[in-house]
């Protein structure tokens, strides 16, 4: 338990002094898709909304909480999508909280033959707040940590930071594969608690990530039954230091569905992604465990994520969508 709260302790150090961590990537990006990417506003011309939650690392002390509220919507008319998520997360018992909220618009471009261009783009409310009475600090413990005397460390001028957060994304993509580019973070905000000048800013550091899919169809389905389709899927993501990819597939066999990923930072492997679910059409509910297979062993507890999709009914919803994104609906 002492190892865990400097363990947080360090983390919240880092925050502190550089301003910078890496984003969040949801296990089910498939039932998050404004996060990955905000050309994917507009997957459907029925309003969809979705819900992600995700509990990482249960088994240690503090654990980290996410969660993702969002909605998206093709509108034929001026042939856009527009989109609004709301993410949010809690470190440290609710001693380090984050909420984003931000809208999607983007633009389709029918190019040559079959292919399509997706561009969007996106303005986000972000805030951090800090909870500087949790902090435990090494000047305050004893050898046994116990605390025994009030910190010395510098108190932040405000505990509350609000910035703009500007990202964009592109996708190309025909019947059976999409490959896009996701730039976030592209003024790189100030998103610390110290305060800084020009010369020692920071900022949000600017995250890029790619990401490829194919889409083999086993079967269209009908009014009765779902399709049942293949979809392998590959994302890289590099943010400062720190890279991460994620490879894997997705399959959905009437309504049941199936998924596994592998996740790896370059330097270290760290988790396998099982996944299982089912589409009821409209809703689709799915659930995955992340077993850690890095140093940090099975004491973290892994990590568990719930993911919920609804898509509202709609006589306008076209049958035969010329795209591979099924993974998303």
């Amino acid at each position: 338990m002492k190892k865990t709260k400097y363990l947080f302790l360090a983390l919240f150090l880092m925050l502190l002094q550089y301003s910078s961590a890496q984003d969040l990537v949801f296990s089910q990006f498939y039932n998050a898709p404004l996060v990955i990417n905000p050309a994917f506003a507009g997957n459907s011309t029925a309003a969809q909304f979705s819900g992600n939650y995700r509990l990482q690392w249960p088994g240690i002390s503090s654990a980290y909480e996410s969660f993702a509220l969002g909605y998206n919507q093709f509108f034929r008319d001026i042939n856009s999508g527009l989109g609004l998520s709301v993410v949010s997360d809690s470190a440290g018992d609710g001693a380090l909280q984050h909420l984003s909220i931000g809208g999607t618009y983007m633009y389709k471009v029918v190019l040559r033959g079959e292919y399509q261009l997706k561009i969007g783009v996106e303005a986000a409310f972000g805030q951090n707040r800090l909870d500087w009475n949790k902090l435990q600090f090494g000047d305050q413990l004893s050898a046994a940590g116990q605390i025994i005397s009030p910190t010395e460390e510098s108190v932040p001028e405000n505990f509350n930071k609000s910035y703009l957060d500007v990202s964009t994304g592109f996708l190309v993509y025909n019947k059976s594969w999409f490959a896009g580019l996701t730039l976030k973070h592209l003024n790189t905000p100030d998103n610390g608690f110290i305060s800084s000048n020009s010369l020692t800013r920071v900022g949000l550091p600017l995250l890029w990530n790619a990401h490829v899919g194919y889409q083999y169809l086993i079967s269209p389905g009908n009014k009765q039954t779902k399709p049942s389709f293949v979809s392998p899927s590959l994302l890289v993501a590099n943010q400062a230091d720190f890279w991460q990819v994620n490879a894997g597939g997705y399959v959905q066999l009437k309504s049941l569905i199936l998924g596994a990923y592998f996740r790896h930072t370059l330097n270290n492997s760290d988790a396998v992604i099982l996944a299982l679910g089912v589409n009821l059409d409209p809703l689709k509910i799915t659930y995955s465990y992340d077993l850690t297979v890095s140093g940090l062993g099975a004491s973290t507890g892994g990590s568990h994520e719930m993911g919920v999709v609804y898509t509202l009914p709609n006589k306008r919803q076209e049958s035969n969508i010329n795209d591979c994104f099924m993974l998303f609906r």
